[in-house]
């Protein structure tokens, strides 16, 4: 009688640390859910299927975890709500500021971005520099809510118009109702060789970045077992470094390695 209390007591625990591992690490049946949106080559969006060099680098990092993923396409303003609100676990490809880390966790970098102003040639013949953000003063500037030069436009007085997205901002800046669109200079040449095949010698970019900085995972704070995720997530990143996944999504989508963060 002994001897069956205890193998039910050995079975019980058996019971108990399974499901606590399958709610911390996840199983076949259960998803974790990321919110973000369309931003080649980083995050390609084809009949609402994720792919891209974000999309591929957190699924091959969780699937070492036995952990699965799925994504969700949503403007950028309304992945922060739901990634601040629990309702998925993280968005992507943000940059950490000030504002944001009031709110979000976030990995360690991914990848380096390079944004540049783009513009139209036939207005500026000669070419664009610039020094500080107070030269774009006589101009008008395309932006995208949500993105992380809100607050520094702000601040220097810089006049933008808002869009939802970067592909209408080309568009504008085609027809001439903009002069300026601040994009990653990977992401601009995709989406002009989208818009205006015929007319990619037609733009031009000033050749000082905006920033030099890098991507993350913006990670919500009220999603379950966050901070043990977040962890998964770190050290995934530095395995598939170590073992040439993360140079070979690189190469998937002819991305530079100075894009790449150190491994």
């Amino acid at each position: 009688m002994n001897l069956d209390r205890e193998a039910f007591m050995k079975a019980m625990l058996i019971m108990v640390l399974l499901l606590f591992c399958s709610q911390i690490y996840g199983d076949k049946n259960e998803s974790i859910e990321f919110v973000t949106s369309a931003y080649e080559p980083y995050v390609i969006e084809n009949n609402n299927e994720a792919s891209g060099i974000f999309p591929d680098l957190i699924t091959s990092v969780f699937s070492r975890f036995s952990v699965n993923v799925k994504f969700q396409f949503q403007p950028w303003t309304r992945c922060e709500e739901l990634v601040k609100e629990g309702k998925a676990f993280a968005t992507f490809p943000y940059v950490i500021n000030a504002e944001r880390t009031k709110s979000f966790n976030f990995s360690e970098p991914i990848i380096y971005f390079f944004p540049k102003f783009f513009y139209l040639k036939a207005n500026f013949p000669d070419g664009f520099n610039w020094h500080t953000l107070k030269d774009f003063q006589p101009y008008v500037i395309g932006g995208v809510l949500g993105y992380w030069y809100e607050s520094a436009f702000k601040e220097q007085e810089v006049n933008v118009h808002y869009a939802t997205s970067d592909i209408q901002n080309i568009y504008k800046l085609m027809n001439q109702r903009i002069d300026f669109t601040l994009i990653d200079e990977l992401v601009g040449w995709r989406l002009i060789d989208q818009a205006y095949p015929r007319h990619r010698r037609s733009f031009a970019v000033a050749p000082k970045p905006e920033s030099a900085n890098t991507f993350h995972l913006m990670i919500s704070r009220q999603f379950v077992h966050n901070q043990k995720l977040t962890e998964q997530f770190n050290k995934g990143l530095a395995y598939i470094k170590a073992d040439g996944t993360y140079q070979r999504i690189f190469r998937r989508y002819g991305v530079p390695m100075e894009y790449a963060t150190s491994w």
